[in-house]
């Protein structure tokens, strides 16, 4: 039986995460996704938050963030890199339920393909009298 806990501070945690994820507030700082990811653990783990719904929006937040043009390349890469694991999770609980709800999650990131990021250069182009 799970210990239930107030879940609002630790929800909101990990929403700010996932907005410094998603943000690349920190690109230089890849913990930071392990972080995210181990918060969601303990979402799943002490309070009534469903594991799908954690495992879902880990793996659209990494997929997202590394199809973001506008981020840094590296950290784009690091995002891609880690998205197989909330997917795992994903086909962990499908297995559980005898579905397989988790396979057009695994073609996404099977045919995702990273574009180059948009260039400082390319950011600043715009009309001549701005």
């Amino acid at each position: 039986m799970k210990t239930i806990l107030h879940e609002l501070p630790y929800l909101e945690n990990w929403r700010w995460l996932s907005r410094r994820i998603r943000c690349a507030i920190e690109p230089d700082e890849p913990r930071l996704i392990e972080h995210y990811l181990a918060e969601g653990r303990y979402l799943v783990c002490c309070t009534e938050t469903s594991p799908w719904t954690v495992a879902l929006t880990s793996f659209r937040l990494l997929l997202d963030t590394a199809c973001d043009r506008m981020l840094p390349w590296h950290w784009r890469s690091q995002c891609l890199d880690q998205a197989w694991r909330p997917l795992l999770d994903l086909r962990n609980l499908d297995r559980r339920e005898d579905n397989q709800r988790w396979q057009p999650y695994a073609l996404q990131l099977a045919s995702c393909k990273l574009l180059p990021s948009i260039s400082h250069e390319e950011l600043m182009q715009g009309f001549e009298h701005e």
